[in-house]
């Protein structure tokens, strides 16, 4: 390891009442970094999270909330002086237990239904959570419309650009050839978010109260050798309706698959309503989220504003492809969801 990594790390492990014996840098993307720290009282993982110390206040006060709710998530170890994080150089590091275990896989169905039902419980235990005074939280409760309109609006600014140019990639070609469409689709999303019970919904969550993880995928999950799911990195804890991560986990497994799979929707929102149920109107709010092609739009933006510059451009044209076929298999899937929703809620 780098001897400037190790020096950052040593000296932030400093502040807690432990002895590192061995520091072993795990990730480092950009101004976040994760350390393994073997101590003398075992293991333990730091790291150094590029947000305010407002919000890191309240990252820590929301991991001790959830976990006092029942929701298994790694605990936040104390400073020599009591203190939950360290700031050092100018940067905020925390120390937190270290959990073994590995992730889920969306391709075992029991899995995928244990993290369904993990992200009921987060949601749930999130309930009724305040900021208190000298922290920060971000919101992005009743911002849907706004987003969702911009969105529509850069997409017609490339479609048209991309219509004029003279000399098309591949990429335009295929963006082009089903612009129409799933632009079609986002305004309809856009549409039915103007219906009752989004509004009823966002005025209500302003009383209620959720949390959204914002990335409850495998990725940021691990299961024990007994069986736990735990989750981490609460770096991006933002309040929302719940139906956002619920929209984002649906996504990130039918993108995997061929296409969208009615009946394994409904096993994994059935896993969902065990433990959180929603009303028939709240699913209305997760069909709109659905409708938005956002993983079309994410695909485009991220060749478009070059956000991933080290990938060839066959490898943008595939994800496309990829990206195209589950938007427009999902369509269908949605519409006749719908027929099945009181069989999810359990009225059925």
């Amino acid at each position: 390891m780098d001897a400037s990594f190790s020096e950052v790390a040593n000296k932030a492990v400093s502040h807690y009442p432990i002895k590192a014996d061995k520091i072993m840098l795990l990730s480092f993307k950009g101004p976040k970094s994760v350390w393994a720290i073997q101590t003398d009282a075992g293991e333990a993982i730091l790291k150094k999270i590029p947000i305010s110390e407002e919000r890191l206040k309240f990252m820590i006060h929301a991991i001790e909330y959830l976990k006092g709710n029942g929701v298994r998530t790694p605990g936040v170890f104390r400073t020599k002086t009591g203190e939950s994080y360290v700031r050092s150089d100018g940067e905020n590091f925390i120390l937190l237990e270290a959990i073994r275990g590995r992730s889920p896989e969306y391709e075992i169905e029991e899995e995928l239904l244990l993290v369904l039902k993990g992200m009921a419980l987060f949601h749930k235990a999130s309930r009724g959570i305040e900021v208190p005074p000298g922290t920060k939280a971000t919101s992005h409760l009743g911002e849907w419309n706004e987003d969702f309109a911009k969105r529509i609006n850069q997409l017609e600014q490339w479609q048209q650009e991309r219509s004029r140019a003279t000399h098309k990639t591949e990429f335009d070609v295929l963006f082009l050839k089903h612009a129409d469409a799933l632009l079609e689709q986002a305004r309809s999303s856009l549409d039915l978010l103007d219906q009752p019970p989004y509004r009823q919904w966002v005025e209500a969550a302003k009383t209620e109260k959720w949390l959204n993880h914002q990335d409850y995928a495998a990725g940021n999950l691990a299961i024990t050798a007994t069986g736990e799911l735990y989750v981490y990195d609460m770096d991006s804890l933002t309040f929302d309706l719940p139906v956002r991560d619920i929209r984002k986990i649906l996504n990130k497994v039918m993108k995997k698959r061929d296409r969208w799979d009615l009946e394994l929707m409904v096993k994994m929102l059935k896993a969902y309503q065990e433990v959180h149920p929603l009303t028939k109107d709240q699913y209305s709010v997760l069909m709109a989220d659905l409708r938005f092609p956002h993983l079309f739009y994410g695909q485009v933006s991220k060749y478009y504003q070059n956000r991933e510059p080290g990938w060839t451009p066959h490898k943008h044209v595939s994800r496309l492809n990829d990206m195209i076929a589950a938007e427009t298999s999902k369509e269908a899937v949605l519409q006749s969801f719908e027929s099945r929703i009181d069989e999810v809620i359990g009225l059925g």
